[in-house]
């Protein structure tokens, strides 16, 4: 796989970008705190595009099985996100999924818990994570 080619390394390059010149666009009216909750966010929705890309491309019994399939079986719905976490832990691909997960704390923090500050270690987690 050459992900260069992918919309998913764009979003990655973006993101990166972004981090790189967050200074630019912290202002009065902006607080670092939006900026830094943006930047998480795309890291998480980068990282989850890529390993979705992945399983696709390399895992040929790969699904996602919808809510609906759930309802349908009576079985307890999983999420899509925690889907794609369990298919990257069966395929043996644990430090990628814990990653994964570690990005979505700080993601649910940025975008759920406004209130609540990024700190510099979650932002310093974030970049280790998605670089």
């Amino acid at each position: 796989m050459i992900i260069e080619l992918y919309p998913q390394y764009q979003l990655f390059k973006f993101t990166l970008l972004l981090n790189d010149n967050k200074e630019i666009f912290i202002k009065p009216q902006i607080e670092s705190r939006a900026v830094n909750g943006t930047i998480i966010n795309r890291a998480y929705y980068s990282a989850y595009s890529y390993a979705l890309l992945w399983l696709e491309e390399e895992i040929p019994e790969f699904k996602i099985k919808q809510k609906w399939e759930y309802d349908e079986n009576g079985e307890e719905y999983v999420s899509e996100h925690k889907q794609v976490r369990d298919w990257l832990n069966a395929y043996k691909k644990n430090k990628a999924s814990n990653e994964l997960y570690e990005l979505h704390n700080l993601r649910k923090k940025a975008d759920y818990k406004i209130y609540n500050p990024l700190t510099q270690e979650d932002m310093k987690n974030a970049k280790k994570i998605y670089e």
